[in-house]
């Protein structure tokens, strides 16, 4: 994977779609809240709620079909999921009133939860131990690139700010994803794994190791959400940094991420690893939130000096602990059943979506300088539970059968 084009195999192809896939993502990021309130008519209030329900059906659906991947091999399965999704979302432009919008987000979100699982599924099944973190690494740069050029491109729609235009843009969504889904089809086909003995079906479920690993994680990639929730907020209703420090925070995270996503996964080759790069991840991301706080106490410069450098002390937790997970949600899984153990872990990360908001409204945003403080104490005491209790999962893992060499990448 030298360069930034990886080598002809697996993932040059699974990179090509996921660029697609993400400018597609970006694209619907960017207008689809303002279709919905400006040219359907539906409020604020009615979009929120629509996308919470949406998002609690979505958490039933990650699981099954993993599991349905394991049993029927992930790669055709995430292609007709991916085209099965994409083409649902058009529907969204037949939607007139709350209760359509209803239906048809619960119908996309359960969906598009269960792709995420199989196409985790598939990545583990062409790929082998710290292949699969690089890989992990490579298409998380790969997708914040695509999702960047696909705000971009949405920012065209917000310029002409008519239902055509927006409407445009849900169906270059469809064309890029089931586009991006022909290139999957040359990744070679994973054989099925068939269940061994009588034993019980969702053995993902039952590995209390890897649940606890899994529920530190989520707990953990709170994190993700406060640019995007807490920070805006902040800036504007308790510094004195101008608005447009809020663009450039943002800035410092998506091109930090974009450009040494893959460098920094290098070293972490087991979990213990991975446990400890997290511990040093929640360590950082103490110290991002004590520097935000700290931003309501001077001038306007010094607000802005302490907001890029949380930023970027944040930026590099960040990298440190997506790299762990890519590992840990990996290493302690059962190759026999990825596709359910992935399930089981992208369900947390939906569980930590949808708490995050919360989380920062009561706590950074509802209490002021004490709420960031217990929230940095929070990252730096999940941190350090993760080495003891992965060394718990590692020690409770089968040991596994001899497996088939997978493609190379």
């Amino acid at each position: 994977m030298k360069g930034v084009i990886p080598a002809p195999g697996p993932l040059r192809a699974l990179a090509l779609a996921t660029l697609l896939s993400r400018i597609g993502s970006g694209l619907l990021m960017t207008v689809s809240v303002l279709y919905f309130t400006r040219i359907v008519g539906l409020s604020v209030a009615e979009v929120g709620v629509g996308l919470t329900v949406a998002g609690l059906f979505g958490l039933l659906s990650a699981v099954p079909l993993g599991h349905l991947a394991d049993r029927r091999g992930p790669r055709g399965l995430f292609v007709l999921l991916s085209c099965t999704v994409a083409l649902l979302s058009l529907l969204y432009l037949l939607v007139d009133s709350f209760w359509q919008f209803l239906v048809v987000a619960v119908i996309v979100t359960v969906l598009d939860r269960g792709t995420g699982a199989v196409r985790a599924a598939l990545i583990a099944a062409v790929t082998q131990g710290s292949e699969r973190v690089a890989a992990r690494a490579y298409l998380r740069a790969v997708t914040n690139i695509g999702v960047m050029a696909g705000a971009g491109i949405g920012a065209l729609a917000l310029h002409y700010d008519t239902r055509t235009a927006y409407q445009v843009m849900f169906v270059l969504d469809t064309v890029l994803t089931c586009t991006s889904a022909l290139f999957v089809l040359a990744v070679p086909r994973v054989a099925p794994q068939p269940r061994s003995g009588d034993g019980p079906v969702w053995i993902a479920l039952r590995d209390r190791g890897y649940l606890a690993v899994a529920a530190l994680n989520a707990a953990m990639s709170i994190h993700y959400a406060v640019l995007d929730v807490a920070i805006p907020l902040w800036v504007v209703e308790h510094t004195e940094a101008p608005r447009w420090t809020v663009a450039l925070l943002l800035i410092i995270n998506t091109v930090v991420v974009a450009l040494f996503q893959v460098r920094s996964s290098r070293g972490i080759q087991d979990p213990l690893s991975a446990a400890r790069a997290t511990r040093t991840a929640g360590l950082l991301l103490m110290a991002s939130m004590v520097l935000f706080a700290g931003a309501s106490g001077g001038g306007a410069v010094v607000a802005v000096a302490l907001l890029a450098v949380g930023a970027l002390v944040q930026v590099i937790g960040e990298l440190l602990q997506s790299s762990g997970s890519f590992l840990l949600g990996f290493d302690l899984a059962s190759d026999a059943a990825q596709g359910q153990y992935q399930g089981v872990w992208n369900t947390s990360m939906s569980i930590s979506t949808m708490v995050a908001p919360t989380v920062l409204a009561l706590l950074p945003l509802g209490l002021g300088v004490p709420g960031w403080i217990i929230l940095g104490g929070w990252f730096a005491l999940v941190g350090v539970l993760f080495v003891p209790v992965v060394r718990w999962a590692a020690a409770r893992r089968p040991v596994p059968a001899a497996q088939p060499a997978a493609p190379q990448v």
